[in-house]
């Protein structure tokens, strides 16, 4: 009992801590989805009217449509290709592995807004890194103004965050996989298993709860991200780019609309909510 109460009170401070800025905020935003605002000041109780307002509004339904887009393509590539390399990095040398790993993981230590920069000058249409590449390789009719075409904006946008993201899976794929028993591999091998069906049959199984892991934590980010796409393109062309973040954004400080605001922020927290207990309950039946 006594141990029990010096646990709780080791963790007291942060709990009051966490209350304090994250819970009461929370408990803030939803109080204010249930008013109706006019520049900053409460005209009238709208009970669920704003919710009622989601269903009328194609903006959101597109925003919410773009995010499930981003899971879908971040699930299927920085996954994979960090899987992949992972794998076969863990075949190298202890030197290779700490020089590589530096590398793939370097993306990651940039922040958003600074990549989002940085692919700004890659896709320009005029002096672009990507237009310049394919032009050098007899590609150029390919080329285009990457970011501002409602048919490339978005994809383009997420080729930067997978580049940011992959450089993550590596090291968490790598580390797991130098935690399987070796006499695994070594039997296969002796068996006469090749490489890739040792990665087939012992690799990829032994790794499904750290991939779930990944793909649960992907999703999440790919529901609350904000800052790469506010940096590049703003949710345009049109709203060829508009996800909840940037539409809750426009919402609260362009239009002023805090009531609304406050709703969209209400379901984005359900979803992300929703998608964090589905990941604990996944991940403890791995």
């Amino acid at each position: 009992m006594t141990s029990q109460r010096t646990a709780i009170l080791f963790v007291l401070p942060a709990l009051v801590l966490y209350l304090a800025f994250v819970g009461l905020p929370i408990l803030q935003v939803a109080a204010y989805s249930l008013f109706t605002w006019d520049n900053g000041t409460v005209t009238g109780f709208a009970g669920l009217a704003n919710f009622a307002r989601l269903i009328d509004d194609q903006v959101f339904w597109t925003a919410l449509g773009h995010n499930g887009i981003w899971v879908v393509l971040t699930l299927a590539f920085p996954l994979m290709i960090g899987l992949l390399l992972a794998s076969i990095l863990a075949e190298c040398s202890p030197r290779t592995i700490r020089v590589l790993g530096a590398i793939y993981f370097l993306p990651r230590t940039i922040p958003l807004v600074v990549a989002g920069i940085i692919w700004g000058w890659i896709y320009n249409p005029m002096f672009g890194l990507a237009n310049w590449a394919l032009d050098l390789v007899g590609l150029g009719v390919l080329g285009g103004a990457w970011l501002a075409e409602p048919s490339t904006a978005l994809y383009a946008l997420n080729v930067v965050g997978a580049w940011t993201f992959f450089g993550f899976c590596v090291l968490i794929y790598l580390a797991a996989i130098q935690a399987i028993d070796p006499s695994l591999y070594e039997a296969a091998q002796l068996d006469g298993a090749s490489w890739i069906k040792r990665f087939r049959f012992v690799t990829v199984p032994l790794l499904k709860p750290t991939t779930l892991f990944l793909g649960l934590y992907a999703a999440i980010e790919a529901m609350r991200f904000f800052d790469l796409v506010w940096v590049t393109t703003q949710g345009g062309p049109g709203y060829d780019t508009e996800v909840l973040t940037t539409h809750i954004y426009k919402t609260f400080f362009l239009v002023g609309d805090f009531g609304y605001a406050a709703t969209l922020s209400v379901v984005l927290l359900a979803i992300v909510l929703t998608v964090s207990g589905v990941s604990y309950r996944l991940l403890r039946s791995a």
